[in-house]
């Protein structure tokens, strides 16, 4: 009696066993399948932009891509289209990428990501953005943690306030500042509005200017008043774009430029307390890398860059300003 209930038990531990492992062995065999299905198809990535500013960030896109596993040109393509150039062109661009039939729209700056909103609403074309000042005030986000629509990415630091200050630290004899800000874009006016009560704080007066275009910014950088102490470059992509220009005339005019970005402190500006395009276009990648597995943006929460401190020491001996060891030490960046 005790044999046979041995053998039973040992006939019924034996059965358990290859159930479970058959199981496996299926799960698996379908969790590959459907991985195989995944990378055998040829993805569309839509790309939109406002301007050249943020080339880098889709460069850094497409390198987070590729270091997600991706393979540029064979199991994922990049449409580019170029850049738009003004905000007018951004809703055809928009139009044209739904067209084509695109799996996800990757869109820089705050303009772009709302005519994407608008183009792909009842789609169900999944928009990802990097960056956006403010997704939730900008409408393309019901809120950050659960973007509840087609639309999710990643959203600038908090910190021009903190950039302004950064102004009185580096050049404390600047009293008026140059605010030249594009008037169609929520993001340029989010920044303006961000300041405001900072520059009260801080003992500094604002020039606001509105600006129409890039190339309106242009003859506004060679129009500034002649009393203005620094220009204050706020987050937006066409002013940015003429950073060169400002940045040519604050030289002639030994004042500092202070920039959103990287980008711009490489191209003359004084400094920047804010992102580099590159790292947002990576973070924009893991969120595409996502979303493409499968991930849906309703439910995928919206991601916070880093703001971070740049100087470029070449732009401060032309103006005739010492920055102190005790904020070099504090910068990521310095341009020697």
């Amino acid at each position: 009696m005790g044999t046979f209930a041995s053998h039973t038990r040992t006939y019924a531990l034996f059965a358990v066993t290859f159930v479970v492992l058959a199981s496996l062995s299926i799960y698996f065999y379908f969790e590959q399948h459907q991985q195989m299905d995944l990378t055998s198809r040829v993805f569309v990535i839509g790309a939109m932009r406002l301007t050249e500013v943020d080339d880098r960030t889709l460069d850094g896109f497409k390198d987070g891509l590729e270091e997600m596993g991706w393979q540029i040109g064979k199991d994922v393509v990049v449409k580019d289209n170029g850049t738009a150039g003004s905000i007018d062109r951004l809703d055809a661009m928009a139009a044209a990428h739904v067209a084509d039939g695109v799996d996800l729209i990757f869109v820089s700056s705050t303009p772009a990501t709302q005519a994407a909103k608008r183009a792909t609403a009842g789609t169900g074309i999944p928009v990802v953005f990097s960056p956006v000042n403010d997704p939730v005030g900008a409408g393309v986000v019901e809120n950050l943690m659960r973007p509840g629509g087609n639309v999710t990415g990643i959203k600038l630091p908090l910190g021009d306030d903190v950039r302004l200050q950064w102004l009185t630290k580096i050049a404390p004899k600047a009293r008026r500042v140059f605010v030249p800000y594009t008037v169609a874009d929520d993001s340029s006016r989010l920044s303006l509005s961000s300041i405001r009560g900072a520059s009260v704080l801080l003992g500094l007066e604002l020039v606001p200017y509105p600006v129409e275009s890039m190339e309106h910014a242009r003859v506004v950088a060679s129009e500034m008043p002649s009393d203005v102490d620094a220009v204050f470059i706020p987050r937006d992509s066409a002013i940015e774009a003429a950073v060169d220009a400002f940045v040519n005339e604050a030289i002639r005019r030994k004042i500092p430029v202070s920039a959103p970005s990287y980008t711009q402190v490489e191209a003359g500006a004084l400094y920047c307390y804010g992102f580099i395009h590159s790292e947002l276009g990576k973070a924009g990648a893991v969120l595409a890398h996502k979303i493409l597995r499968g991930a849906n943006p309703a439910t995928t929460p919206v991601e916070m860059g880093r703001s971070l401190l740049s100087l470029n020491l070449r732009t401060a001996k032309l103006i005739g300003l010492d920055i102190p060891d005790s904020i070099l030490r504090q910068a990521a960046k310095v341009i020697r």
